[in-house]
């Protein structure tokens, strides 16, 4: 994935958007916007790898 200019963030929302996928990522606002641009979310919590679906 080419990101050119701009914020990473917003590249890994169009990319979703575009593509469908999964992201790795901590980050609550990211999760919130790749979650309703049909992307998947990996991410961690008490030592775990947790999977949430996008909301689409």
């Amino acid at each position: 994935m080419k990101i050119s200019g701009g914020k990473v963030d917003d590249a890994l929302v169009y990319h979703v958007k575009k593509n469908g996928g999964i992201v790795a990522t901590i980050d609550i606002e990211l999760k919130r916007k790749i979650k309703e641009n049909g992307g998947t979310i990996l991410s961690l919590a008490n030592d775990r790898i947790i999977l949430e679906p996008s909301k689409t």
